[in-house]
């Protein structure tokens, strides 16, 4: 795997009270995804971390409204139609392979 359980939980408090399997569960994803990319291998673990805290946050459903009389709750649907936009892990994500990608174009005369 190319991060850790320990570096996620330090990249949001929503990730504080998963435990380690849960959190290697989302690393192993992110880290079969991250393998496969032409990217320098200096770069692999912190997309790996990214997309791991991205993959672990759209699975956690936030409160986005409440209310006390008659008590009521309603949740977000994280991820349901935005990918990788719907969480900031995931913008930082593609920000980053985005500025990976960018290529230098040299004409040597």
């Amino acid at each position: 795997m190319l991060t850790t359980p320990e570096k996620v939980r330090l990249m949001g408090k929503e990730f504080t009270s998963m435990t380690d399997e849960q959190l290697n569960i989302y690393i192993e994803d992110a880290s079969l995804e991250v393998s496969s990319l032409s990217v320098p291998e200096n770069q692999k673990e912190r997309l790996t971390r990214y997309l791991a805290a991205h993959l672990a946050s759209v699975n956690t459903k936030k409160v986005i409204r409440e209310k006390v009389d008659v008590i009521e709750r309603q949740y977000s649907d994280p991820g349901a139609t935005e990918g990788l936009l719907s969480t900031p892990y995931g913008q930082e994500y593609q920000r980053i392979l985005k500025k990976l990608s960018k290529t230098i174009n040299l004409m040597v005369i």
